[in-house]
């Protein structure tokens, strides 16, 4: 199968909350004033069209994952269930936040998971944009082994009031789990994988995993400290599931390479590609750059998202898989870094204490 039977024509327009500006090319966080903000025009993907097996749902997803690397998918007609839980995560993460810092402290990341799939991140610890390179956000993750009851995290340590919520965010996970399964497959289909390279393979619901969700708070910034409170990154992981009710997402657009604003969109949760499968298909399916800052000429109002992180089981080498689709990459005569081992790399990037100037391309993808 050729590439170019893969890819459908149309690139179909969805409405967003703004009018896009042709002079809005390239907004940068600082650029005030009247600009019209740039807008990505992302593709909407059925859940329900991949899990029947549709073809051209399945053509159509791929050719979104090797131009943009980012789509919607709608959740809403075959997952409406999610849709509560859903809700009853926002919930969560607002009670989460409202507990004393020194009550979170008590759960830090980088003391409590050496993996950092567990605790709390305070604000200001990763490398950023704002003033003194500091981040503007403060982040709670919750492991999937420990939600699901799996290997060593299944007896995880967290605040009492996350058990209130744990029917719902195991609820939340396996039908998460159930959309990547079936993004995987279709992508699989489509780069005419053999049995033994199914992207499935990598990433199995049922065995333990390095998947989370993560919890977000952006915090609000005055007009005059504009800037990008999440550095510009690739998502190390596979595939990240994002949902939130407040733009300020951006990504660079796949044609344009500029700076474009992702809105929120009902009903619907915002995937974009990460490292791994970027890895694993030596460039074919795109890692989304990405970030987080304020509109134009408006100051970065408090901001809550959450996101499920899909990622390789730990052992998966990051080599080409053996498709007709994808060349060989130089990486493969070299030694191999396990999945594992570039979450390690990459966290070392994020955090402010260990990231360093000569290695920030690990920022943006190998």
């Amino acid at each position: 199968m050729a590439l170019s039977s893969c890819i459908c024509q149309s690139s179909l327009k969805r409405p967003g909350l703004f009018t896009v500006g042709m002079s809005a090319a390239n907004i940068v966080p600082g650029d005030g004033e009247d600009v019209e903000p740039a807008v990505a025009q992302l593709e909407l993907i059925s859940f329900e069209a991949l899990r029947s097996g549709n073809p051209a749902e399945s053509v159509k997803l791929f050719h979104v994952c090797c131009r943009d690397g980012i789509f919607y998918l709608d959740m809403l007609g075959s997952e409406p269930d999610v849709l509560e839980a859903v809700e009853d995560i926002y919930e969560l993460e607002q009670k989460m936040f409202d507990l004393p810092e020194d009550e979170l402290m008590l759960y830090d990341i980088d003391k409590l998971s050496p993996r950092k799939l567990n605790g709390y991140k305070p604000i200001g610890r990763n490398y950023g944009e704002l003033a003194g390179n500091r981040d503007g956000f403060e982040s709670y993750a919750l492991p999937k082994d420990g939600i699901m009851n799996l290997g060593r995290e299944a007896n995880f340590k967290r605040p009492q009031v996350v058990d209130t919520y744990m029917p719902s965010l195991d609820r939340f996970a396996r039908a998460i789990s159930a959309a990547a399964s079936a993004i995987l497959l279709a992508l699989s289909c489509n780069l005419m994988l053999q049995s033994n390279d199914n992207l499935t393979n990598f990433h199995r619901t049922h065995l333990p995993s390095p998947d989370l969700i993560r919890l977000l708070k952006y915090h609000a910034q005055p007009l005059s400290e504009r800037g990008s409170s999440h550095v510009p990154h690739t998502d190390l992981g596979s595939m990240t599931f994002l949902f939130t009710k407040r733009p300020g997402l951006q990504i660079v657009g796949s044609e344009s390479q500029e700076w474009e604003y992702v809105p929120p969109r009902a009903g619907c949760a915002t995937v974009n590609i990460g490292d791994c499968l970027s890895l694993l298909t030596n460039k074919l399916l795109r890692s989304c750059r990405h970030r987080v800052c304020a509109l134009p000429g408006q100051s970065m109002n408090e901001r809550y998202s959450f996101a499920y992180f899909l990622r390789a089981e730990d052992e998966t080498p990051m080599r080409a898989v053996k498709s007709p689709l994808v060349s060989k990459s130089e990486r493969d005569e070299e030694e191999v870094f396990t999945s594992g081992e570039w979450m390690k790399m990459k966290y070392a990037m994020l955090r402010k204490d260990t990231w360093n100037q000569h290695n920030s391309w690990i920022l943006t993808g190998a």
